[in-house]
């Protein structure tokens, strides 16, 4: 799955270089357009539908006047973003627009064909530990394409990948993902499983068989990296999903976190669970929710 383009929202906060630089990351590594985007939402925007009933003339040009400055404001600091990112080769534009944050940011995805969005977790700073801003999380859960959230530290290199493995097909993607990122970078993917079937122990042989067909399919996944190059490595944890996934976060530091995006059979549309979540709200590094394209 490699990225071509790149959405990446700068919010004019003190995390935007962290998320600028982060995606600068991903792009060098594939070769990939960057599209700057920042989304003013209007100061009020009951007023952009009937402004005069509610304010006086002279308030709605005092309103109208500070959303031009921060058009300005905006459009300077990217156009700085831009000009320093193409001085170092890469391909990039820009797009101030005003309007809903999450609605606007989710059509510029398919205006611009984009496959992969990159946003912050939160607008209070990048170690905040808070739970995902109301806007994070709605792009996180509602983004047609895979998304990138920098947190905790912004992306420098590419060279530890930590994959949440649960044998499902969207975490078999999330290791394809690491796959091409590593075999650029040169880096090594520690593969991650939460072994929940413990609590069928009690019928010993059923759970005895299932725990090995896990470590041999795991390990035919380790070896088959091993065989294009890539050091990988596997650990399964019998401990619950998050606190397992959160704890090997922190020990091995890991410069990616990589998880894919379940899809729901009833509700025929794909979601973050709610393990995948707690990791995104928790992880004290960047996320990358990997989605199939056209799925």
């Amino acid at each position: 799955m490699p990225f071509s383009k790149l959405l990446v929202g700068v919010d004019l906060t003190e995390i935007s270089d962290a998320v600028v630089n982060s995606a600068k990351q991903i792009a060098g590594t594939f070769g990939a357009k960057l599209y700057l985007t920042t989304i003013i939402e209007p100061p009020m925007p009951v007023l952009s539908v009937e402004p005069d009933t509610f304010v006086e003339a002279e308030e709605l040009s005092i309103l109208l006047e500070l959303e031009k400055e921060l058009q300005k404001e905006a459009k300077e600091k990217l156009e700085k973003y831009a000009s320093n990112l193409s001085r170092e080769g890469y391909i990039v534009e820009t797009i101030v627009e005003v309007g809903n944050i999450v609605d606007t940011i989710l059509d510029l995805i398919e205006e611009k064909e984009i496959d992969l969005l990159v946003i912050g977790s939160h607008k209070k700073g990048l170690i905040d530990k808070l739970l995902l801003g109301s806007v994070s999380k709605k792009l996180i859960n509602e983004s047609p394409v895979s998304t990138l959230i920098v947190k905790g530290k912004q992306i420098d290199k590419l060279e530890k990948l930590l994959v949440g493995y649960d044998f499902l097909p969207s975490s078999k993607q999330a290791i394809l993902t690491a796959e091409e990122i590593a075999i650029l970078t040169n880096g090594e993917i520690f593969i991650v499983h939460a072994d929940t079937d413990i609590k069928f122990a009690h019928i010993k042989g059923i759970y005895k068989t299932i725990e090995e067909k896990k470590k041999q399919i795991l390990q035919e996944i380790v070896s088959d990296l091993n065989s294009k190059g890539i050091s990988a490595f596997f650990e399964i944890l019998k401990e619950p999903a998050i606190e397992a996934i959160l704890e090997e976060i922190e020990k091995y530091n890991p410069d990616l976190v990589i998880l894919g995006k379940r899809k729901s059979s009833t509700l025929k549309r794909l979601f973050l669970g709610t393990t995948a979540q707690k990791i995104v709200e928790n992880a004290f590094s960047p996320v990358l929710i990997v989605r199939r394209k056209n799925e």
